[in-house]
């Protein structure tokens, strides 16, 4: 049941022409992630779920033709060559208007945007992740260097009409990051909040949006032609492909099943076999890995030494180098694979959990939110860790049952040979 508050908003948009009849707001989230959208009747593939009005839409256009903010926009391009200190700056505007603000019951409904640039180094530890802790703490930084930038501009050419006292950082920070996290744009003419549209959770399921169709004049929403919600289920929109990386840095969360998600598992400095690829530094892995595309066989046997050369005394000399070659293969083979899987177990013991101890903790009710998020970032990538470690072990039972079929590389089979052939596996170069 909406609170007064919610039902403040809700009744703005109706009267501003909002149309959305088979959705409900607010309700709870399937998912455990507060609040929702759900469907009150059943909703077909590709009908409209919700038409918003362009009246309601905060666009980057609707900025640029504020009759206060243009001037102000237009003498400071260079700092408002973007569209978050746009948005920015005309977000922490009206919410100084208070309720003389058009826009003040879709604000006052508006959470703080958490995401991990909020938490603490404890919390951020427990992700066991360097490169999304480091991209927080920058991400971070670049809000405040923004601030900076655009009240500086202001000070200089409007002094006292944006007074710092007033348009604090905090404000700022609270407006920017609900940008990142709301805003529509990649099928819109401009970066834009779209009021209600926004309250839909995010799902790996296909979504089309489009505006001003025919001059319709509306933000319109749709689930794809091969989506459907029956009477009572959890209406999604989706972001993107988003990997739990990008989820967590822009929108605070991560979900447990998400097909995008990947992870990187740096290779071991000084290595004997990590030497035989000598521009690479890390290995990208995702849940569409495979072991062959990863590291094909034919390339793992071309590290195979080579056979004692030497001129054949017969016909059944040639056979046996034959056998000798395709046996130093296959043992180069088992070699690579072996390599690999001590890679991931290393890699796995680096998750500072077990995958049975994260399932366990996460079914706990008193497992704090924060703490949940972590586990389910680590849990997902150790899936994915796990996924290919069962392919190296199949692969290496089947080695040691049989005489697979080995691709041989041949006497061409150079270094470089298998630096071309590598150029198309799921290898991340060195920055």
């Amino acid at each position: 049941m909406a609170d007064a508050r919610e039902q403040r908003f809700l009744d703005w948009l109706a009267a501003n022409g909002a149309v959305f009849p088979k959705l409900q707001w607010p309700a709870s989230s399937a998912g455990g992630r507060g609040r929702g959208v759900v469907a009150r009747a059943d909703i077909t593939a590709l009908e409209p779920m919700l038409q918003i009005p362009a009246a309601l839409v905060i666009s980057e256009q609707r900025c640029w033709q504020d009759p206060q903010l243009r001037v102000a926009l237009e003498a400071n391009r260079d700092v408002f060559a973007r569209d978050d200190p746009v948005l920015a700056l005309f977000l922490v505007r009206e919410q100084l208007k208070g309720d003389a603000s058009f826009f003040a019951p879709y604000l006052a409904i508006l959470p703080f945007p958490e995401s991990v640039q909020d938490w603490s180094d404890d919390e951020l530890a427990a992700l066991h992740d360097r490169r999304l802790v480091a991209a927080a703490r920058r991400r971070q930084s670049e809000i405040d260097a923004a601030y900076d930038s655009v009240f500086a501009a202001l000070d200089a050419s409007h002094p006292g009409e944006f007074p710092r006292a007033q348009y604090t950082r905090e404000k700022f920070v609270f407006a920017w990051k609900t940008i990142q996290a709301r805003t529509f744009g990649r099928r819109l003419p401009w970066t834009a909040l779209v009021p209600f549209a926004d309250c839909l959770n995010h799902a790996n399921v296909a979504t089309k949006y489009d505006f001003d169709v025919a001059r319709n004049g509306m933000f319109r929403l749709f689930p794809s032609a091969a989506t459907a919600y029956a009477a009572g289920a959890e209406v999604f929109n989706s972001y993107g492909r988003r990997s739990n990386f990008h989820l967590l840095l822009d929108y605070g969360f991560a979900l447990r099943d998400n097909e995008w998600d990947y992870v990187d598992i740096e290779l071991p400095k000084h290595d004997a076999m990590a030497n035989k690829f000598p521009f690479l530094r890390r290995l990208q892995l995702d849940r569409r890995s495979s072991l062959e595309d990863l590291f094909p066989v034919a390339v793992l046997g071309a590290f195979a030494a080579p056979p004692a050369s030497g001129a054949p005394d017969s016909p059944s000399d040639t056979s046996a180098e034959s056998s000798s070659a395709s046996e130093a293969e296959r043992a180069a083979v088992r070699a690579g694979y072996k390599w690999l899987r001590r890679v991931l177990g290393d890699a796995l013991g680096g998750f500072g959990v077990s995958i049975q101890d994260a399932e366990q903790e996460l079914k706990r009710d008193t497992t704090p939110e924060r703490r949940r998020d972590a586990l389910v970032y680590c849990l997902s990538r150790m899936n994915i860790v796990e996924h290919v470690i069962c392919q190296i072990d199949a692969a290496l039972e089947r080695l040691a049952s049989s005489t697979p079929a080995v691709v041989v590389c041949g006497s061409d089979a150079s270094v470089a040979g298998v630096a071309a052939t590598l150029s198309g596996v799921n290898l991340s170069q060195a920055e």
